[in-house]
């Protein structure tokens, strides 16, 4: 499903990661790049440049990539690099700057160059400024060489304010097929099946929609709490972390209409079109059509506050203002310590009784789409049995924890946007957020209770 231009990933390429000594570093993308490496996935001449406060020198930093895996071949020790700087600074990104052209200048040519913002939001506009006031942010070569990209992460601002803020700046300095918005989400396997299902497969297709469809349900419960991320999650909530962003995509790709041709520009575009149409939720739909709640306990953890009305649960209708999907609800669920890891769209198809149809497109705890329905029993009566049919993506435990960032960053370096979120999504998403949020913050849907491990909010 999606269109790779070859021969780029090849052109010798600088990745420079600021925030590298953080935990995404750790956990994603040093494994992520580990696995490319192992794949011969990445460019002939590959380095990884950190750049963070912290006082390491290269072989430091080495022997901290090192202690990451149980045993590493000196060859991928070897791509990694450190620059110690200030995101404040200038200065720092001018000696920045004299360290990339060093290993131009050892390569022989001008590098492409990838900046990968592992930062929190709040750090983005003094990183941006100080790439664009230095010339880091310009490319140093022709078309067939030396692009600058950037890559940022979720959550792309905290409302629609601040998220057209972080857009204009980043636009200011980059064109939009140079800014890589990442919402891992849209790297995984099984949502990515959801375009290849629907669009090459005509069992559904052409009367996908009202028509056929009743109601729409959106899932993605979690067994684990909020752990050790209280000072983050506090001033987040469940509805910004995964409900703008991974629940809204998981819409777009179940609703959007049949993208003219499969390349990243027509997908992105179809995305955006299908975002557009959410409707705006009044008072009204707020009070009626959502819900909210937080697990007992979640207030005690380390980063909470003591009265903290942050939500680790929710449930809201969106409805769509487009011909093919008028009328059809769709609910999206989410939550914390619900005791079971759920991650499913399922699909209630319509029916004049009561034997009714649906198909689930499960990511966890299988990787599976199944579609239910009716048959006779034998024997001599008109009695009916509900049979289920199961298509499994791959083999249980197939899945390792960082596919999705090898993908993306390999997307990246190959100029394949697909994956990646446009600023017209960013826009649409949060324009139906916000007003729930605001919502919520006038009571018009009471914080309720759960228990730390139940499905029930009350």
């Amino acid at each position: 499903m999606r269109t790779k231009k070859t021969g780029e990933p090849k052109i010798p390429t600088i990745m420079v990661v600021f925030g590298v000594t953080g935990d995404l570093m750790q956990k994603k993308i040093t494994p992520a790049l580990f696995n490319l490496f192992k794949n011969d996935s990445l460019p002939e001449r590959f380095k990884v440049i950190g750049f963070a406060r912290r006082d390491l020198s290269d072989k430091d930093f080495k022997e901290k990539i090192a202690g990451m895996f149980d045993k590493v071949v000196p060859d991928f020790l070897s791509l990694f690099g450190y620059e110690r700087g200030f995101f404040e600074k200038k200065k720092d990104y001018i000696k920045l700057a004299l360290r990339l052209k060093e290993i131009d200048k050892k390569w022989g040519m001008c590098s492409n160059k990838l900046f990968y913002l592992a930062v929190p939001p709040e750090l983005y506009p003094e990183i941006l400024k100080n790439l664009h006031s230095t010339g880091l942010s310009r490319p140093c070569g022709g078309p067939e060489e030396g692009w600058t990209r950037v890559i940022v992460e979720k959550p792309f601002g905290k409302d629609l304010k601040s998220a057209k803020f972080l857009d204009d700046l980043l636009r200011k300095l980059f064109r939009e097929e140079q800014i890589y918005r990442i919402d891992h989400y849209l790297a995984k396997e099984m949502l990515q099946n959801i375009l290849a299902f629907r669009f090459y497969n005509n069992l559904f297709e052409f009367v996908w929609g009202k028509k056929l469809i009743e109601s729409v349900n959106i899932r993605l419960f979690e067994s684990i709490g909020v752990e050790d991320r209280g000072g983050f999650y506090d001033g987040v909530g469940a509805l910004r972390d995964v409900g703008q962003n991974h629940l809204l995509q998981m819409l777009a790709l179940v609703t959007m209409d049949k993208p003219p041709r499969f390349t990243p520009e027509d997908i992105r575009r179809e995305r955006a079109k299908i975002l557009s149409t959410l409707r705006i939720p009044s008072d009204r739909d707020i009070k009626k059509y959502t819900a909210r709640g937080q697990y007992d306990g979640y207030r005690l953890i380390k980063g909470v506050a003591s009265d903290s009305n942050t939500e680790t649960y929710f449930k809201v209708r969106a409805l769509l203002n487009h011909p093919r999907w008028r009328g059809v609800p769709i609910f999206m669920e989410s939550g914390k310590n619900l005791g079971r890891s759920v991650k499913e769209i399922e699909i209630n198809f319509r029916h004049e009784t009561t034997y009714k149809n649906s198909l689930i497109i499960r990511m966890e705890p299988r990787e599976t789409i199944t579609i239910d329905f009716w048959s006779k029993k034998p024997g001599r009566k008109m009695d009916l049995q509900k049979k289920i049919f199961t298509f499994n993506l791959r083999k249980p435990n197939r899945i390792h924890r960082t596919e999705e960032y090898e993908k993306l960053l390999s997307d990246c370096i190959s100029d394949d946007q697909t994956l990646f979120v446009s600023s017209k999504e960013i826009e649409a998403m949060w324009r139906f957020i916000d007003p729930i949020i605001a919502g919520w913050a006038m009571g018009l849907s009471p914080l309720k209770r759960y228990k730390p491990g139940s499905l029930h909010v009350s």
